[in-house]
Order: C-alpha cells, then structure tokens, then sequence
C-alpha cells in the first residue's frame, strides 16, 4: 500500500452493508491517512467516527488484493482534512485468493483491441478476477498475449457502466463447436473490480429471482 492508493472500506458492525471509497492520502509511524470517503452507491461522503472498527481492502501493484481490520484514530484538519486510521502491519494484511471471485454465466458486450487489430464480441461468463469470450472465426491469440478490453456492464439500476482494462490470455476451449477464450484481469482498480464485484452479484439475483 501507498500514498494514492485506493480502499473500499466497510463498517465491521453494521447491518446496512455499505461500503465507501477513499484514498490513501500519506504513511507515517503507525498512521494511516485517507481523504474523506464516499458512498458507493450515492457518492455522498461519509464521516466516520473516532473508534470505528472498518475492513479494509486493495490492490496493490502486482494486481493481488488484500484485506485489513482497522479503526478510526481521528481526524486531521489542514487544507486537505484527512481521517487517520491505525496502519496495519505486514502480518495484519489477508490476501484475496482469486478463486474466491464468482463466475456467472452472462453475454455482456466487449471491445478488445490488440496491437494490430479489434473487434467486438460478448462475453461467456464474468467474473471480478477474469472473463470468457467468443473468439470470432479467423481470430487466434496466444498464451500470456496482452488484451485490451472495453466491457459494458448493465447494472440492475438501468445504468451502464464501463470499464476499460488490461488482460492477459490464459487459454481456449472448444464448447459445441464455438470458440472461447479466457483471460484474467492484469490491470484493474479497487473501483473497477468493486464495480465488477456488484454486477455479477446482481446476476446471481436474477438467477435467483428467475428460479422462484
């Protein structure tokens, strides 16, 4: 974690299940500094109170997530008012494993752009750790080759919301004669996984509803 880093915080003791984004501000001692953070869903900021316990978590450079307990230490008022937070230690901080990332079966369109060519197609499945894709006929990629990717996500409020990422190409599959290929996520932020995150929660919803 580093100065500019952006966190999803959630309280620990709430029923509400809201979650709010800020950003890693400065590190000193055992002092954490973030800026006032956001709602997700309203952008409205939140105050958080001295003594809060919040869950935290990040991606850090090499596109692995973590996770940490914390509370709220105080604020600091200056030009730009900042709450501190008590700063983990390197033993306090869990990795996300990616298998923990659901994959939902949904056709979602996708821009991928390479360095000599793009095209649009849908997707497979999604997830907020990769993706699957129809890979149209006379098209091929290769292992580890990196993907551009433009995907569109239509929320369950109507909104569409876009994000554009880094993939690498993990591999193909025959499925019934159609082509898919699989990548994983290389370059993604908090928000875009978070964003990632709250879709293929809302499929799993829908599926539910459709069940009943």
């Amino acid at each position: 974690m580093k100065i500019g880093t952006v966190i999803t915080i959630e309280p620990m003791h709430a029923a509400s299940g809201e979650k709010f984004r800020g950003r890693v501000l400065d590190l000193k001692g055992d002092k954490l500094f973030i800026d006032y953070p956001v709602n997700t869903q309203t952008d409205r900021t939140v105050f958080l109170l001295t003594g809060m316990q919040l869950k935290v978590s990040f991606t850090d450079d090499k596109n692995e997530v973590f996770s940490f307990e914390t509370e709220v230490r105080g604020r600091v008022q200056g030009n730009i008012p900042m709450i501190t937070l008590k700063k983990p230690e390197e033993s306090d901080l869990i990795k996300v494993q990616r298998r923990q990332f659901v994959r939902v079966k949904t056709s979602i369109d996708v821009a991928i752009r390479t360095e000599g060519s793009s095209y649009n197609t849908v997707t497979d499945d999604v997830s907020a750790g990769g993706l699957s894709f129809i890979i149209r006929q006379g098209y091929a990629f290769s292992k580890g080759q990196e993907l551009d990717m433009m995907l569109v996500l239509p929320m369950k409020n109507g909104e569409n919301q876009y994000i554009r990422c880094q993939t690498t190409y993990i591999r193909s599959k025959s499925v019934n004669g159609v082509e898919i290929g699989m990548v994983k996520f290389s370059g993604i932020t908090t928000i875009e996984r978070q964003l990632l995150l709250r879709y293929t929660f809302e499929c799993q919803l829908r599926m539910k509803e459709k069940q009943l």
